[in-house]
C-alpha cells in the first residue's frame, strides 16, 4: 500500500470548468445537424434525432474548444474581408446567422458566411466554411484536400450550397499550432448532396430504429456513440414525445402528436405527457399483450413483466 501523498486538486481550475459548463448551451438538437449527417451509423442518427440517447453533456474543455473555434471563425472572416471580399454573416430577413434546412426541415445547419469577391472567382457568390484544427489534420487537408481528409466538412458545404442555391464554397482552415491558413474552393456536387439529403429523409421518416453499423459495442463507430448502451446493452431510452409511438415528424421541421391531434413545440416534446407509450423497439424486452387498449405489456430480458402506461400506478 502506497503512503505517497496525492497531488492537491487545483480547486480554482475545477471551479472554472464547472462554471463554464453550467452556463453552456446544452440539450437536444431540434433536428439532425448537418455536421452529423455523415455519421457511419443510421441507427445512431435516429436515436439522437428521436431524443432516445442521452443529450450531449457540457464540460469546461469542450466549451473552450467551441469558443476557440468561434474566435478563429471571426478572425478568418475578418481576414477574408481584408482581401476586398464582401462577406455576409447575418440573414437580413431574420437578423440571425444564415440558416439552412433540408429534408423537410429536419436536416439543419448554420453557415459561417457567404462571400462575393473571392480572388480566384470574384463574380461568384461562395458559401464560406471556416475551421481550425491541429497541425496534423491541417497538413492532411493541405496534402489530400478537404473531400478526402475531412469528408464531413466537405458534405457540410455541399448541403449548404444546395440549401442556398449556390455552386461554389470556400473552405478556410487554420493550423492552431502555427496559425497558417489554407484555402480551397469546392464545387457543388448535386449527386452527393441530394444523396445525403435522401439518406437523412429515410432515417428521420422511419418509425423504427434502422439497422446498426456494428454489433460490436467496442468498434470504432460505436465506442463513443451516445446511444451505445441503448443499442448494445439494453439501457432504457429517455421519456419524451420523440420516443413515443404517438408522435411523428412532419414537413416544415415540425412534429405531430397523433393521439392528441396537435403540433408539438420543442418545449412540449421535452416535457412529454402521461399518455407516453414507448416505440416498442426502444423497450429492452418483447411485447406480449395489450390491456384495455391502452396498456402495453412487455416481458423484459430478466423475465420480469413491465406494463407501459402503468408507471404512475407502479410509483
Amino acid at each position: 500500500m502506497s503512503n505517497d501523498i496525492p497531488e492537491p486538486l487545483a480547486h480554482t481550475a475545477l471551479a472554472m470548468d464547472k462554471a463554464i459548463a453550467d452556463r453552456a448551451r446544452g440539450g437536444d438538437s431540434a433536428g439532425v445537424p448537418m455536421s452529423a449527417a455523415t455519421h457511419a451509423c443510421d441507427r445512431s442518427i435516429w436515436y439522437v434525432f428521436r431524443w432516445a440517447a442521452p443529450p450531449e453533456t457540457a464540460s469546461g474543455p469542450r466549451e473552450r474548444r467551441f469558443r476557440t473555434g468561434l474566435q478563429y471563425e471571426r478572425w478568418l472572416l475578418d481576414d477574408l474581408r481584408l482581401t476586398g471580399a464582401e462577406v455576409q454573416e447575418i440573414d437580413e430577413a431574420t437578423g440571425k446567422q444564415i440558416a439552412v434546412q433540408l429534408a423537410d426541415g429536419h436536416l439543419r445547419g448554420k453557415v459561417d458566411g457567404k462571400a462575393l469577391g473571392i480572388v480566384e472567382a470574384p463574380k461568384t457568390v461562395h458559401v464560406v466554411e471556416c475551421k481550425s484544427m491541429k497541425a496534423a489534420d491541417w497538413r492532411g487537408v493541405v496534402k489530400h484536400g478537404v473531400q478526402k481528409h475531412k469528408p464531413d466538412h466537405w458534405v457540410q458545404m455541399q448541403l449548404y450550397m444546395q440549401g442556398l442555391g449556390l455552386t461554389r464554397a470556400l473552405y478556410i482552415c487554420a493550423n492552431k499550432d502555427t496559425d497558417e491558413v489554407h484555402t480551397e474552393r469546392v464545387e457543388f456536387d448535386a449527386v452527393a448532396s441530394l444523396g445525403m439529403e435522401a439518406r437523412v429523409l429515410r432515417i428521420v421518416g422511419s418509425p423504427l430504429p434502422p439497422a446498426k453499423a456494428s454489433d460490436d459495442p467496442a468498434s470504432f463507430t460505436c465506442r463513443f456513440c451516445r446511444a451505445n448502451e441503448i443499442c448494445h446493452s439494453g439501457a432504457w431510452a429517455r421519456v419524451n414525445c420523440r420516443t413515443c409511438l404517438h408522435s411523428e415528424p412532419v414537413p416544415a421541421a415540425s412534429w405531430r402528436c397523433l393521439k392528441h391531434e396537435l403540433v408539438l413545440s420543442y418545449a412540449d416534446m421535452q416535457r412529454g405527457c402521461g399518455d407516453h407509450r414507448f416505440i416498442p423497439d426502444l423497450v429492452p424486452g418483447d411485447q406480449v399483450d395489450v390491456r384495455d387498449g391502452e396498456l402495453i405489456v412487455y416481458r423484459l430480458r430478466d423475465g420480469a413483466e413491465w406494463v407501459d402506461g402503468a408507471r404512475e400506478e407502479a410509483e
